[in-house]
């Protein structure tokens, strides 16, 4: 069994154990309060085995259902929350009748304390681990059990507490408890119940996970820009979509980019079962440029066969730069490694290469000039920074040319 299987295996037991001694006690005291929990207590037996048997069932796949059945956990989840308003509603009328018509005399104060202390500490236990391994395991049915547990506990120390204020002479007590645990079971159904509803009708992932995904993706030096990212839930785990540019000119090549992408995010993202990638072809308006850099001196490099990376920036058209992308151009300093850069180059499509000596008889600076880059040569530039403004004030120069 998994640890979310075991979870449940155990709580089964432990509610089966209290339930009955709650209803045991309850015909023998003829306490509405305590019968409101044992009846509760039966409740969270049949909410047990129904969560257990989604976590078995989210796990298989048919023809029918490919991605599995993971909303079992959710549909589960609802039922729960259907099942706390149905058990709100029958306690609080009964509670209700016995204050409209004369609460009938309870009796052996100390049972019901004694029961009830015994109770409330076996309801906080399983309330803790059940919360703990659902939010270990992300399982939402039984992170709603294990609020359905903790609403539980509170409960039956109020039970206590009524208890004993009505031993000291106070009438209704056992009923006015009754009526405050209906308020609470309310709640906790409507919540419990809300969360199950808003997974089955496919509403968004957190956009705080959706955030870490972009940013993810974005230092990403395979990616250019993500265009947008959406998610849902689904059972215990995470189904993303996302549409972004690569920097892979060559679509062909998207199958391989995909599937290192999709294991970054996994591993940034917990419970991520699928990422759906929408590869676009193009690039922002504007210009953009580039520049072979020395990385191991953070300088512009001399011509692009002593160049160990490009470093590409976006401008506007207003010649602002607003993205900049640090690429590794791998390879030697021989002739066919020169040619691949300038093909790499072409396939970005670069606008404007800024080098310090450029060769433009070269094999390299012909692919270049067939593809339409620009080639800018500046002898004087060294640093990075010196050739960013420079390439800032050509592209403005340009557009104001132009005007």
């Amino acid at each position: 069994m998994r640890r979310t299987e075991r979870t449940e295996a155990i709580a089964v037991g432990v509610a089966v154990l209290m339930a009955a001694g709650m209803i045991t006690v309850a015909l023998i005291t003829h306490s509405i309060a305590i019968m409101a929990e044992g009846v509760d207590g039966v409740i969270d037996v049949a909410a047990s085995l129904s969560v257990l048997i989604g976590l078995r069932l989210s796990l298989r796949r048919s023809n029918n259902f490919p991605m599995g059945l993971y909303k079992v956990e959710n549909l589960l989840t609802t039922a729960i929350g259907i099942l706390i308003l149905i058990g709100a509603y029958d306690l609080g009328r009964e509670a209700i009748e016995r204050l409209a018509s004369g609460e009938k005399a309870t009796s052996n104060p100390w049972l019901m304390v004694g029961t009830m202390g015994v109770v409330v500490v076996l309801t906080f236990g399983i309330a803790y681990y059940k919360g703990k391994v659902g939010r270990e395991e992300n399982s939402p049915s039984l992170k709603a059990d294990g609020k359905h547990a903790w609403a539980d506990a509170w409960a039956r120390v109020a039970i206590i507490v009524g208890v004993g204020i009505q031993a000291v002479g106070v009438k209704n007590m056992d009923s006015i408890v009754a009526l405050a645990i209906v308020l609470m079971l309310f709640w906790t159904g409507v919540t419990v119940t809300v969360e199950g509803l808003k997974v089955l009708l496919d509403a968004s992932i957190e956009s705080d996970l959706l955030d870490k995904t972009r940013s993810t993706l974005e230092a990403d030096p395979r990616v250019r820009s993500v265009l947008s990212i959406e998610g849902r839930n689904s059972g215990s785990y995470r189904f993303l979509q996302v549409s972004l540019i690569p920097w892979e000119s060559d679509l062909r090549a998207t199958d391989t980019i995909a599937e290192a992408l999709a294991s970054e995010v996994k591993e940034q993202i917990e419970n991520v079962d699928h990422v759906v990638f929408d590869f676009r072809a193009g690039k922002p308006s504007g210009v953009l440029a580039a520049c072979p850099v020395d990385e191991t001196e953070e300088r512009l490099s001399q011509g692009l066969g002593t160049s160990s990376a490009l470093e590409v920036l976006e401008l506007d058209t207003a010649g602002r730069l607003y993205s900049r992308q640090r690429i590794e151009t791998p390879g030697g300093d021989s002739l066919e490694d020169e040619v691949r850069r300038a093909v790499l180059i072409s396939r970005l499509g670069v606008d404007v290469l800024l080098v310090r000596d450029a060769d433009t008889a070269g094999a390299a600076y012909q692919v270049l000039d067939a593809n339409g880059v620009e080639v800018l040569s500046r002898p004087l530039l060294r640093s990075l920074e010196d050739a960013v403004e420079e390439i800032e004030s050509r592209v403005r120069g340009v557009v104001e040319l132009s005007l």
